[in-house]
């Protein structure tokens, strides 16, 4: 273990990396940046270092004798908190980029993976990086922006693929700070470790999408909210979001909750109960992102959801890959046999949109109708589109 600087109050790095060569070139390139780094040659030394030296981030090679970089991923994912982690290896790209969704599905702050050889600029670059976008995002900071109404929403629209009629619009939480805008891929993460929050967050967005709702609302049109599944852990949750509507003049008809982080159903009997007292409330419940992380046919079989939401990785590849279409074609499919409306992200091309609309899928949301919008903006595209009626480029109807 070697490290280049003494624990003090300023940034630390850690990284994890049998070989020694590396770590002394990562020792390096760390210095004058400001950054305390620790240097550590075993996954067992690095493991060990979380506690004491409190990293903010961490580099990780992904090969080691005797344990892979998954498996310290999985370790990482009960101790680290809200360290961020970077995949620093010479593995093969697309071996590197699949070890990154793993630690992102496990729940670790995982930052854009590294591809060795690396240069110093590149560390210094990441570490620059990190220390002005995002170092002091925590549950706290969270709350305070809730609480200070510094967050905000952008709506993105979604549209019938069958007649291209306007069909209501996603909610997407930004946080504006004086240098841009936050990514929600830095503060979500954080969110959805923190039931607390999770709940804090859900009412925050709901409420102020009901208080805007002059921006999405006519003709039926509904608004998606999304919904850590930590929030079910809440027996109240349907009393809870009911009063967060009273007096705003929305009822929960209007909204649909759009569950993420289905890893955390862990008590299926109470999930089911939670759903079920939503659903006689009114709210319509989507599984998002379905067929990917952990989705499966078995929330489908147990829990009462009326909408499944093709993720858009799979819609991305849509026209180039026939494992994709025919995974897709199965998910529309499963959605009319057991009732469930489909609807497809990531929509960014006219072609996806007429694929999707032969094969009966319901509802189109992406870049090719709209980006996500402030209110204002989202009133304009509104109304030029219902004016327009501009429907989706597609084939005869079967």
């Amino acid at each position: 273990m070697i490290h280049n600087e003494g624990h003090d109050n300023r940034f630390r790095v850690l990284v994890i990396d049998d070989d020694p060569s590396f770590r002394t070139f990562f020792l390096r390139a760390c210095t004058g940046t400001g950054w305390v780094a620790l240097a550590v040659a075993t996954p067992e030394h690095g493991l060990g270092a979380l506690a004491s030296f409190a990293p903010h981030i961490v580099f990780l090679d992904l090969t080691f004798p005797d344990m892979d970089g998954l498996g310290v991923l999985s370790e990482l994912a009960t101790r680290a908190g809200d360290t961020a982690v970077v995949l620093i290896s010479g593995c093969d790209p697309e071996v590197l980029r699949s070890a990154n969704r793993i630690g992102e599905r496990l729940g670790v702050r995982m930052r854009p993976p590294l591809q060795k050889p690396v240069s110093i600029d590149d560390i210094r670059d990441l570490l620059t990086a990190f220390q002005a976008e995002g170092n002091f995002i925590t549950p706290g900071t969270i709350a305070q922006a809730i609480n200070e109404n510094i967050l905000r929403l952008a709506y993105q629209p979604k549209v019938s693929l069958r007649s291209g009629e306007y069909m209501g619009v996603e909610a997407l939480v930004r946080w504006p700070v004086s240098t841009g805008t936050i990514s929600p891929a830095q503060f979500v993460p954080v969110v959805e470790r923190d039931e607390g929050l999770s709940l804090r967050l859900l009412t925050f967005v709901l409420e102020r999408a009901a208080r805007e709702a002059a921006a999405w609302k006519v003709n039926g049109a509904c608004c998606a909210v999304n919904m850590s599944a930590l929030c079910l852990a809440e027996a109240s949750l349907p009393d809870l979001l009911t009063r967060t509507l009273k007096g705003t003049g929305m009822t929960p008809r209007d909204f649909v909750l759009e569950l993420t982080e289905t890893a955390a159903l862990q008590d299926p009997d109470r999930v089911e109960r939670v759903l079920t007292a939503l659903r006689i409330r009114g709210f319509a419940v989507s599984l998002d992102d379905f067929g990917t992380g952990h989705s499966s046919l078995l929330h489908l079989q147990r829990l009462p959801f009326n909408e499944i939401k093709i993720d858009r990785t799979f819609v991305a590849t849509l026209l180039d890959n026939p494992r994709s279409e025919r995974i897709v074609r199965l998910v529309i499919n499963l959605g009319q046999t057991l009732g469930a409306t489909t609807v497809a992200e990531g929509i960014e091309r006219p072609e996806e949109a007429s694929v999707l609309a032969e094969m009966a899928c319901e509802i189109g949301q992406g870049f090719y109708y709209a980006r996500p919008m402030d209110p204002t903006t989202l009133v304009n595209w509104r109304d030029e589109w219902m004016q327009t009626q501009v429907e989706v480029p597609r084939k005869t109807m079967p």
